[in-house]
């Protein structure tokens, strides 16, 4: 078998109190965008073709795990963990002898930030190895550090440290003799590394990815918000003519004006569409809604920002905020802004308080302040979903 292909077992370790989390319930458990940190762990592993089992290690008297949206996988075991790390990834690892599988992976379950490829070119990393028996990402440190010595800190040189992260990859058989050494000796360490290297395997390490965050305490999902964050900014013109109304952020606004369009003429959700396409790294609505295409004819701007959404959604991003800026001279656009920050925060699944809808004129200047045309500004800011 080709070694990229073989299939491998991902180890959870989910069987600590997290303390330091400062929740009544463990930090795996905690819900983060109406998801559990675990959940979104696990899942993505449950994606990934070459994992064929995911193992996790829980607490003997953990209820939680069967409310976790996964439970019902058919990748998925859950045994119970020991009364450290080190015991509880020896529990899991125990659980493959049954359907032995010759690489093992073990992954912090409140490290939700793992990306996939990243993963896969770790996994590639170890596959290349033949020497090794085990491969873990680092990161270099920023900051300044400080060592413990009695009652003192002192300085040290932060260029001859490095922070570890997961996911560890091992050689199944070598890990099983590593942990069971050092479960036998009473040991407990903070990651599996040290134990494969305490019993003499050669391991590597290899660069790590700094969004792959690890959520100890309560702040760190807040970090972890402000990384994730995409701007984007949408343009639309059109040119007005003599009719009897126009279509504005999804209303009907009635006027003595028509706005010249292939489509429904909603420029509104044009800009905040491409805004958003913007943002998510995708094509224009034009890309997508040509307007050479018949079909197109009269399309109600609602079927643009719905895909818009659902492009987004396919990439886990969400709006966070909106910011419009209408100009035109006529129809006057303030009586309507409320109703229209109504309607696009039930479009966006959002609150109106996180839309800005802003109307200005060009002061009689241009085709737009002779009343001819109108123009609007998007800027949308995304949010990545974990």
């Amino acid at each position: 078998m080709d070694q990229n292909n073989k299939q491998v077992a991902v180890i959870i370790p989910a069987a600590g109190k997290a303390m330091r989390f400062g929740a009544s319930k463990p930090k795996q458990y905690h819900l983060f965008q109406a998801t559990t940190m675990l959940e979104h762990t696990v899942n993505i592993f449950i994606s990934i073709p070459v994992v064929s089992r995911i193992i996790i290690a829980v607490d003997p008297d953990d209820n939680l795990i069967h409310t976790q949206s996964f439970i019902t996988n058919p990748k998925i075991t859950v045994v119970n963990g020991g009364s450290s790390r080190t015991a509880s990834v020896f529990h899991a690892i125990q659980a493959l002898e049954p359907n032995h599988l010759s690489i093992s992976v073990v992954h912090d379950a409140c490290r939700p930030w793992l990306k996939e490829q990243h993963f896969l070119d770790i996994l590639h990393e170890f596959n290349l190895s033949k020497e090794c028996k085990g491969i873990y990402p680092v990161i270099e440190m920023v900051d300044s550090l400080r060592e413990k010595r009695n009652n003192d800190l002192v300085a040290v040189n932060r260029e001859n440290f490095m922070q570890i992260q997961t996911p560890q990859i091992f050689d199944t058989s070598s890990l099983t003799v590593a942990l069971k050494n050092a479960v036998d000796a009473g040991i407990s360490l903070t990651d599996e590394t040290q134990a494969m290297e305490d019993s003499g395997f050669k391991v590597q390490a290899i660069p790590g990815d700094r969004s792959n965050l690890k959520v100890t305490y309560m702040h760190d999902l807040n970090l972890a918000n402000t990384m994730n964050l995409r701007i984007g900014r949408g343009i639309d013109f059109h040119k007005l003519q003599p009719g009897n109304g126009m279509i504005l952020g999804g209303l009907s606004i009635e006027c003595e004006l028509s706005i010249v369009a292939h489509s429904d003429g909603d420029i509104v959700l044009h800009a905040l569409a491409d805004a958003l396409l913007g943002a998510g790294g995708l094509n224009d609505i034009g890309f997508y809604f040509p307007d050479t295409d018949s079909q197109n004819q009269d399309l109600s701007s609602l079927i643009i920002l719905e895909k818009a959404m659902s492009l987004l959604a396919h990439k886990g991003l969400q709006p966070s905020n909106i910011d419009l800026v209408i100009i035109c001279e006529q129809p006057k656009i303030s009586p309507h802004v409320e109703a229209m920050k109504a309607k696009l925060a039930n479009l966006l699944a959002m609150d109106t308080g996180d839309i800005s809808i802003k109307a200005t004129t060009t002061e009689g200047m241009g085709i737009i302040g002779k009343g001819n045309g109108i123009a609007v500004y998007a800027i949308a800011l995304l949010k990545k979903l974990i």
